[in-house]
């Protein structure tokens, strides 16, 4: 009697990860179990298995469909196979963001809780960031209405009554029983793709934001400056060295300020080349 594979692909954000494991699984269950084997059963070269898993190849979705069928994926885990392989080879920001929502709604009440998703959600939104600064170090705790006369621009109490929800689940802000609320020391992290995608609409956001400011802030409320420099590979591992110990400064100075929080601010510092590698004459 055939026995069944104990793992879900909707625990997965890396196709190769989950191919990984699968093979690894069978390997395990089934004696002659081999890249041979399930390549056969799948009508594709054995070679192609291992190019895949060690990058060499990405996953094309008419290959994820024969894989699918040799596994024996029902019709929502072969459609989740799909997204995964568009999410993974995904050549933009924006097609991530696509693939990962087929991914979410594929996943749908799942018994498995995905930490991932909450953090992705985190990072998907500038305004959490600023609704966690509101709720402990100004001191507005759990008043969504507060908040959102707070924050410019506009962010409506729905949204940051989810937003305070999120932080919760996270362990980013708790309540002490005499009703204050804290920050907790707890870093976010994650797999690295979930990571990856969820930082870049984070830093787009913030740069949004950023762009507004330059227009509707006066100047003594703002600090915006602009180099453009030339310097080797040596000198910009320095400089980027400098930029995170700047930001570890700055993070140090507010941790140590004991008087009341007035305003939430943002400090973007970016550092780019306007310049590509080999035209240089």
């Amino acid at each position: 009697m055939r026995k069944k594979v104990r793992i879900s692909i909707f625990e997965y954000v890396d196709y190769r990860f989950f191919l990984t494991d699968y093979f690894n699984l069978q390997k395990k269950i089934f004696r002659g179990f081999t890249f041979r084997s399930f390549a056969k059963k799948a009508g594709l070269s054995a070679s192609l298995l291992k190019d895949i898993l060690s990058k060499r190849q990405n996953l094309t979705i008419p290959a994820m469909r024969k894989y699918a069928g040799a596994m024996g994926l029902g019709g929502k885990e072969s459609a989740y196979f799909e997204a995964l392989a568009g999410f993974n080879n995904a050549a933009t920001n924006g097609e991530k963001n696509r693939f990962f929502g087929e991914m979410v709604r594929l996943r749908g009440r799942s018994a498995v809780k995905f930490l991932d998703m909450q953090q992705y959600e985190y990072f998907s939104e500038w305004y959490h960031a600023v609704v966690r600064e509101l709720v402990t170090h100004a001191g507005l705790g759990n008043d969504p209405e507060a908040i959102a006369r707070c924050i410019v621009p506009f962010v409506s109490t729905g949204k940051i009554r989810k937003s305070i929800a999120l932080l919760r689940e996270l362990g980013l802000v708790y309540e002490d029983p005499d009703g204050t609320w804290h920050a907790s020391d707890k870093v976010i992290s994650s797999e690295y793709e979930i990571q990856s995608v969820a930082l870049k609409n984070y830093h787009t956001g913030m740069l949004e934001r950023a762009r507004e400011a330059l227009e509707n802030c006066p100047s003594e409320e703002r600090e915006f400056q602009g180099l453009t420099i030339s310097a080797g590979r040596e000198t910009f591992n320095r400089m980027k060295e400098r930029i995170r110990c700047f930001t570890d400064e700055l993070l140090a100075m507010a941790a140590a300020d004991r008087g009341k929080a007035e305003e939430v601010y943002q400090i973007n510092l970016q550092m780019f080349p306007f310049t590509r590698k080999g035209n240089q004459r």
